[in-house]
């Protein structure tokens, strides 16, 4: 019988989770970006080193502690994000979220124009979800804008320059269409602690797309009042473009024809994100 060996080539993948549709005005996007090892990651398959803890100042440590994210060890930064954004955009946030929960943003090192890398540590044969909050500028409706160019370096065992192991892309795209930038995408949602939110907003619009009038009502109603929740500003105020009369006080929302309208266009590409020529940055400035 033939016996077929685990392979040991360390093998990177990146993807991204996100809605790309941004209100007029919109300037903050977010994103999850997931990032799998195999083939033994990053230590040849060897165990990853537990990271070291501060034990708590008069505070009994807990009998099953939390994973933390894990540290570099010494000078080498491990396996490394780099995130390269257009001219006028910035990493507002660079969160791990699972299945370890740190903060990488203080981390970043500057790497180049408007890039920075993120040490994330040594891997094994695992994923990892990455909160990335950017803040964008505001080109105008109908403006798309690759927003961010996600890279996973991998370091060389000989000390050489670290090679690119995988690579992912972040775009945004404005939209006229508040139907189309009400979506939370549902990786998102989780991490964000949206997750009730999403599922009323996109069962609502579901409902008025096959026009079921009173389910939509009934959902985008429970949407509004979850809306009033701190942190859903932007969101509150796009219901109230796709429904007609939000009270914030009551979280009653009254469902118009033309968001019903609206909300039964299904494409990707909801009316108002087309890309005029030139919308795209093609100047060297704003290349990524």
């Amino acid at each position: 019988m033939a016996h077929f060996a685990k392979s040991r080539v360390p093998r990177f993948t990146a993807e991204v989770h996100h809605n790309p549709f941004l209100p007029e005005g919109g300037r903050e996007l977010h994103a999850v970006v997931t990032v799998t090892a195999t083939g033994g990651g990053s230590t040849g398959g060897r165990p990853v080193p537990a990271p070291a803890r501060e034990p708590g100042r008069g505070v009994p440590e807990p009998a099953t502690p939390e994973p933390a994210v894990p540290e570099a060890a010494g000078p080498d930064p491990g396996v490394v994000l780099r995130v390269r954004t257009p001219l006028g955009a910035e990493v507002a946030l660079l969160r791990q979220v699972a299945p370890a929960a740190g903060d990488l943003t203080g981390r970043r090192s500057p790497s180049g124009p408007r890039a920075g890398d993120y040490p994330t540590g040594p891997w094994g044969d695992e994923s990892r979800d990455y909160h990335l909050c950017l803040r964008l500028p505001d080109p105008g409706v109908g403006r798309e804008m690759l927003a961010a160019r996600i890279a996973v370096l991998l370091p060389a065992p000989d000390g050489a320059a670290p090679r690119v192991a995988a690579e992912a892309l972040v775009r945004a795209v404005w939209t006229d269409e508040p139907a189309a930038a009400l979506r939370i995408d549902r990786q998102v949602a989780h991490h964000t602690g949206r997750a009730e939110l999403a599922q009323a907003i996109q069962r609502g619009l579901d409902a008025a797309k096959w026009g079921d009038a009173v389910r939509a009502l009934a959902e985008l109603r429970r949407a509004a009042r979850l809306a009033t929740a701190p942190g859903n500003g932007d969101t509150a105020k796009l219901l109230a473009k796709v429904v007609d009369g939000v009270d914030t006080a009551t979280g009653t929302v009254r469902q118009t024809a033309e968001a019903a309208e609206a909300a039964r266009d299904d494409s990707p590409a909801a009316p108002g994100t087309r890309t005029p020529p030139g919308a795209i940055p093609t100047n060297d400035d704003d290349q990524l």
